[in-house]
């Protein structure tokens, strides 16, 4: 019989710890939450309404998403390792949904919303998928011609006050932890001859086929720049350990309540992470309504943290302008020359010769004055409680975060893969440095192996392949205050002349110039190196009355990069394009990054014509 009960059995084992291997942190984290009666643990909003939920009300809320995958594939019929495959945005509809699957005993498959019809299929063959679920309410009359169900569950009611039993493998699990002998003994000495045994009252009968369950796991795949990736399954276990360790590592006042307040698509295990902080610190998470704007729900869940990438931070400082222009205390958000000087410092390369220990101390004054500066006033009407923003994908824009620290809101930068779980090393509450993707967590190491490229050891358990160096695929410089990441290992160049080039550090250098929104330098298996430039909006408008003069400025940046580079990786032309890299036309990624492989295609007539 194919089944999850004869798989269990054969390959894990049915005594109950080893089924329970890589889930154990993962349910723990769920039992803690399940005795949380009185107290708040998530808000979000449904029928109109806002609801805060306790945990009790959330374990009941995921007992009857249990049940519903039961009834929609019963544990009888199953294969080990099928999959939900859920494409959404990160609310509580797919948050219930996915933690239901898991405790169904089903993989959950977290995909892009943008993949296209094509990858979906082969992601429903890779990872056995026998339903598709969105919360996406408009994208699911489009998920037809599959020949498994295509579920909405954008319009599910979880109201507080559920008398739903909560799932049995949770329940069986308490009944584990009770059970679990301690000093070799299962029993426990009371006063005098008074034995007590540890046996609770089973609520699943001892021939349920819940007993020999294992909990399913978290899937993800990613369709970039660099073509199909490889899929990549995690324990639940391996993103509790991360965002425990993240915790520890970034060292974060004690004072601060966790609130957050999920923004990103769950298909990145990086947006994960962060419910998993909240639940950690007895937290809240808040889970926006999809309908309504920015500002809404920035003012109800009041996060006292975000995790995002460069398009959740692009939304939080526009909210944040906004405010500024029609604030009657705008003067007050004015910091004084001293201070901007100092941020101008901080954020140049001189900033490398100052101590590690004076700079931090610097950049914690500079926070705390700025903070003062623009007055409590402002910060109650715009981001009153936030206190912190991580930061991942990619790097953040020094704009944004200059915005950010006038408010004394530092901008942590990270830095992960898929494998391992979405962080690998981050900077410090006290130490936010700008591009440095910071030190390494603690079950992490990192090397620089051949060619600069990054690699990294996991020595957690729960990860596939700890103890093993694994490449991140990318080019990193060594710097006092951490590694910065330059380059794709895929993206390294090779002259005709056999010279190893990172077109992304020269395109760095190129955007550091407020003339250049945007570059692409070419040159692989080329004579010499060429850039295709992108002006930003007031240059383009000059470009047009002197475009001579724009050129000239254009040729001095470049002579200036030029300067600082060997000679036989020097650029020697460049174009000034008209239209710039956008993603509709594939150029650009959902990350911002520029799709190089789509521009040789797209613009290989232009190209061709700068090495003729």
């Amino acid at each position: 019989m194919n089944n999850v009960v004869s798989e269990t059995k054969n390959n894990v084992t049915s005594d109950v710890p080893n089924i329970y291997l890589g889930s154990e942190l993962f349910l723990d984290l769920l039992l803690k939450q399940s005795v949380k009666i009185n107290y708040v643990t998530i808000r979000t909003y449904c029928n109109g309404a806002w609801h805060q939920l306790s945990g009790k009300d959330f374990c009941s809320h995921v007992g009857r998403a249990v049940e519903y995958w039961t009834n929609l594939l019963p544990i009888e019929s199953r294969e080990y390792g099928q999959s939900v495959i859920l494409i959404g945005r990160n609310t509580y509809n797919s948050f219930v949904a996915m933690f239901g699957a898991i405790l169904a005993g089903l993989d959950v498959m977290c995909a892009p919303s943008q993949m296209s019809k094509s990858d979906l299929k082969w992601c429903l063959n890779y990872f056995k998928g026998i339903v598709i679920a969105s919360d996406i309410d408009e994208l699911t009359p489009q998920l037809n011609g599959f020949s498994v169900p295509v579920l909405n569950i954008s319009s599910a009611a979880w109201m507080p006050q559920d008398k739903h039993p909560e799932p049995k493998i949770l329940s069986i699990y308490r009944e584990y932890k009770i059970k679990k002998p301690e000093n070799n003994q299962d029993y426990l000495q009371g006063e005098g001859d008074l034995k007590i045994q540890k046996t609770p009252h089973s609520v699943v009968p001892e021939d349920s086929p819940w007993r020999n369950v294992k909990p399913g796991r978290f899937s993800f795949v990613s369709f970039g720049h660099d073509g199909f990736q490889k899929p990549e399954t995690l324990l639940p276990d391996a993103l509790v350990t991360t965002a425990q360790n993240f915790i520890i590592h970034a060292e974060f006042p004690k004072q601060i309540f966790w609130k957050s307040m999920e923004l990103m698509m769950p298909s990145n295990p990086f947006a994960h992470l962060s419910r998993f902080c909240a639940m950690l610190k007895n937290g809240i998470i808040g889970f926006p309504n999809p309908s309504t704007d920015w500002e809404t729900n920035l003012r109800i869940l009041r996060p006292s943290y975000l995790f995002g990438s460069s398009n959740e931070l692009e939304q939080l400082c526009s909210f944040i302008d906004i405010v500024t222009k029609r604030s009657n205390h705008l003067p007050r958000f004015q910091v004084s020359e001293k201070i901007d000087k100092i941020q101008n410092l901080l954020s140049s390369n001189k900033a490398m010769k100052i101590p590690e220990g004076i700079f931090d101390l610097l950049k914690s004054s500079l926070r705390k004055t700025s903070r003062i500066i623009s007055g409590h006033s402002f910060l109650k009407e715009a981001v009153e409680d936030l206190r912190f923003v991580v930061h991942g994908l990619a790097s953040a824009q020094e704009t944004y975060v200059k915005t950010l620290e006038k408010l004394g809101i530092p901008v942590i930068e990270s830095y992960g893969t898929t494998h391992a779980a979405g962080m690998l090393s981050s900077n410090l509450y006290h130490a936010a440095h700008y591009k440095v993707i910071g030190t390494p967590l603690p079950h992490v190491n990192f090397r620089l192996a051949a060619h600069s490229t990054l690699e990294y050891r996991l020595s957690s358990s729960v990860f596939e392949n700890a103890g093993k160096w694994e490449e991140t695929g990318d080019v990193a410089q060594m710097t006092p205050f951490g590694f910065i990441i330059t380059g794709r290992k895929k993206h390294l160049f090779v002259t005709l002349g056999g010279t190893v080039v990172s077109p992304v550090r020269l395109e760095q250098l190129l955007k550091e110039d407020d003339i250049i929104s945007d570059a692409c330098v070419i040159g692989d298996k080329m004579p010499y190196l060429s850039a295709l430039i992108v002006l930003n909006h007031n240059a383009l408008a000059d470009y047009r009355a002197t475009p001579e003069k724009i050129k000239d400025h254009v040729q001095s940046i470049v002579n200036k990069v030029n300067e600082s580079l060997p000679r036989n990786v020097t650029l020697k032309k460049f174009y000034i394009l008209e239209k710039p890299f956008t993603e509709a036309s594939g150029e650009k990624l959902t990350n911002g990054e520029i799709n190089r492989l789509k521009i040789q295609e797209t613009r290989a007539t232009l190209i061709k014509s700068l090495y003729q």
